[in-house]
């Protein structure tokens, strides 16, 4: 797979990310508001969780390798990304015990979910900027010849 397609491929996927962030803390919002909206809630926060799983999982498989040598950052960056996914996937694992837990407080459930939608929202934006940037992530290398005397 080409630079660029992972590239795009990951981009893609956090527009979607992101409109089911969306969608989640909208429902955050109104459970804050009403109880009347818990299952709505639980329902797409499920949904974000299994799609950002699996987007996770294809980070790790394409777009970790194509980092580890891009190009001297390259490292530094896949170390980067490493450790967000593991926040990520701690904040995943405490989202769905809440989620999967009847007796928590709705408000409990309510912020946990705005918290897992703010992190996801401040990772992407992160990602995109350093690690998904088109000067990073490209098809054309560019050699440099240096001459040395």
């Amino acid at each position: 797979m080409r630079l660029s397609e992972i590239r795009e491929r990951v981009l893609r996927d956090h527009r979607d990310l992101r409109e089911r962030v969306g969608r989640v803390e909208a429902l955050s919002r109104a459970a804050l508001a009403s109880a009347s909206r818990a299952e709505s809630l639980r329902d797409e926060a499920r949904a974000l969780i299994r799609v950002l799983e699996w987007h996770i999982h294809w980070e790790d498989e394409h777009l970790a390798p194509a980092l580890a040598d891009v190009d001297e950052w390259g490292p530094e960056r896949l170390e980067h990304m490493k450790r967000d996914h593991v926040e990520q996937r701690d904040l995943i694992r405490y989202t769905a015990s809440v989620l999967d837990d009847p007796d928590r407080a709705l408000e409990l459930l309510a912020r946990t979910t705005l918290d897992l939608a703010r992190l996801l929202q401040d990772d992407m934006r992160d990602e995109e900027g350093t690690v998904l940037d088109p000067s990073v992530l490209r098809d054309d290398v560019i050699g440099v010849d240096v001459e040395t005397g």
